[in-house]
């Protein structure tokens, strides 16, 4: 037999069980008294027994697959996203399908479609375009929105207004009085850049323009963070930046004008490993409860909208 492909009815042969316990073994193992459970994974161990999931899916039980369309690979928020979006699919016993949009509308649709042919039963999305999210509704798949915020969609987010206020709010406490953002301005719902904001307003200090520094969160083009230092003093300053990895640029930007023994207070944001190596101060956001809740959301089976804020927390570093 084991120069053959076996099958669940040759498992049941095996095991002295029916064809359906061998089946409630694979797919609720629950339901499967431990000992026979047992039995049946020996077996399907030993001969390499693979399931057939077009065979599962074509007799209604479901592909067990989830996708999930991510924004930007080049990010480490998002490899984080992955990692356990991974986990917690597995845990629960799907097979997660990962896309890349790369920023891009037209491609997040794409995946959309292929995921669809796919029979998934949910996307997880961190999404570029809105249209793409009414597109999704129409289709009637369970899908969640993480880490972003849309009227009328499912969505699991951070509040990164708090955020900012709590990055703001800890260079205050260090004492600093000039206190500057870094990222993009040009988004239109800049939420971190409003929590920044309200911190300074509630300590009684202005918004000071020439404190911020624009760069483009998409292209990570490091031009204007130079022209900045080099039209700017940033004597006695500190900075929040948008994420890690804009901090992780500035820092660079300052050390190669100024050298190493310049030393600046930066907050980032996202607290990836990028904050962890270079030993700064960053927004952590609960990335595995907001995970595991945007996946809860897909199985809900009703038609009620769900909108999940959750609390981020400062890491400090000194």
């Amino acid at each position: 037999m084991k120069n053959k492909k076996i099958t669940m009815t040759d498992i049941a042969k095996l095991a002295g069980v029916s064809q359906p316990t061998v089946s409630r073994a694979i797919n609720n193992p629950h339901l499967v008294k431990a000992s026979v459970r047992e039995e049946i994974e020996k077996i399907i161990e030993e001969y390499n027994f693979i399931p057939d999931e077009n065979a599962k899916t074509m007799r209604g039980l479901g592909s067990r697959i989830l996708g999930l369309i991510v924004f930007d690979f080049s990010n480490y928020f998002y490899l984080e996203m992955v990692k356990f979006a991974e986990k917690i699919a597995r845990k629960k016993g799907y097979t997660l399908i990962l896309m890349n949009s790369e920023g891009n509308s037209y491609l997040e649709k794409s995946h959309i479609k292929t995921l669809l042919a796919r029979n998934v039963e949910g996307i997880l999305i961190a999404p570029v375009d809105i249209k793409n999210l009414d597109f999704l509704r129409e289709t009637k798949i369970p899908y969640t929105v993480i880490n972003n915020i849309f009227e009328n969609h499912n969505c699991v987010y951070t509040s990164l207004e708090a955020g900012g206020e709590f990055a703001c709010n800890y260079l205050i406490s260090q004492g600093y009085e000039k206190i500057g953002y870094i990222g993009n301005f040009s988004e239109q719902k800049n939420l971190k850049l409003s929590g920044f904001k309200n911190a300074l307003k509630n300590n009684n200090m202005s918004f000071d323009e020439k404190l911020m520094v624009h760069i483009n969160t998409k292209t990570m083009e490091t031009n204007s963070l130079e022209t900045y230092l080099k039209n700017n003093s940033i004597e006695n300053c500190s900075f929040v930046a948008s994420n890690d990895e804009i901090a992780h640029l500035f820092l660079q930007a300052v050390k190669n004008l100024y050298g190493p023994e310049k030393n600046i207070s930066i907050v980032g944001f996202d607290n990836t490993i990028v904050s962890s190596l270079m030993n700064f101060s960053s927004i952590e956001q609960p990335m595995e409860s907001m995970i595991e809740k945007a996946i809860e959301i897909l199985f809900l089976n009703n038609n009620q909208i769900k909108q999940i804020s959750l609390e981020p927390k400062l890491v400090i570093r000194k």
